[in-house]
């Protein structure tokens, strides 16, 4: 009995000993076996906005024309994002020139440009009308998608200037002007912002099409290098050379042997025939 009240009483102070060091030093945190990632959150908003183009610090078009702009809006309840199909505005062949304000295919689209020139309504003016493509698709999980595209081909947003684009939808029409201030509006959608930078006259884009205007240049030297050298070598100095020759010793020496022996037999045998 003592002997097992001593082992108790030596299994406890070990016991004891042990809880007493993990009080002194804390323990390490459980590392994850797969680390973890820090992303966005989507939106959650009813739409959802992004921008495909521009991208973020590209440089867009060459002297100042050619920007391309392309957004898509995507809402999982398809009552809540008004568009229809679109195609016309500035596109080439040159038509009448859109104006900017409300676009009637996507009401409730508004688009602003920081360096929007003053003849447009500069940055305030909603640029939503200029857009040429607007694209409404049905998903398979019943959400709408809509695309909007727009690109210019006038010097109307500057050149060689940084710009920023914003982007977003409101319920119902758009104002024709961006809002100072979102606090006095329906906005449904999260607002894209992008930063990029407008092409210049000298941007280097455009030098590289100087090159193929040399082309045509050199290729009609060597055209007519080629031209001057090749026919006369070949074809003036052989043929003739073929033609003299092989007539002159068949036609010449041949027949002229046959003709002088035939008669010189022939009169022979009849004179001494005679005698």
């Amino acid at each position: 009995m003592l002997r097992r009240l001593g082992l108790a009483g030596l299994a406890a102070m070990l016991l004891a000993s042990c809880s007493s060091g993990d009080d002194t030093s804390s323990p390490e945190p459980t590392k994850p076996l797969v680390e973890t990632t820090t992303t966005a959150p989507l939106p959650t908003t009813p739409v959802v906005a992004r921008a495909l183009s521009p991208e973020r610090g590209s440089v867009q078009g060459i002297g100042g024309r050619g920007m391309v702009v392309v957004l898509e809006f995507t809402a999982r309840d398809a009552s809540a994002l008004a568009a229809e199909f679109r195609l016309g505005g500035a596109l080439p062949p040159p038509a009448a020139a859109a104006k900017p304000g409300r676009n009637p295919a996507f009401p409730g689209l508004i688009v602003g440009l920081s360096t929007t020139g003053t003849t447009l309504g500069g940055p305030t003016a909603n640029l939503a009308n200029l857009f040429q493509i607007v694209s409404p698709s049905r998903q398979l999980d019943g959400s709408l998608h809509v695309s909007a595209v727009w690109t210019n081909t006038q010097v109307d947003f500057g050149s060689d200037v940084d710009a920023t684009l914003v982007a977003y939808v409101v319920a119902g029409s758009a104002p024709d002007t961006n809002p100072v201030s979102q606090a006095n509006i329906d906005v449904i959608s999260n607002t894209v912002e992008v930063p990029f930078r407008v092409s210049s006259v000298t941007d280097p884009g455009a030098a590289v099409a100087a090159p193929p205007a040399a082309g045509p240049a050199t290729t009609t030297v060597l055209g007519a290098t080629t031209t001057s050298v090749r026919p006369p070598a070949t074809t003036t100095t052989t043929r003739p050379g073929t033609t003299t020759v092989a007539p002159a010793p068949t036609t010449s020496t041949t027949r002229a042997p046959a003709t002088t022996v035939a008669p010189a037999t022939t009169t022979t045998t009849r004179l001494l025939g005679l005698f």
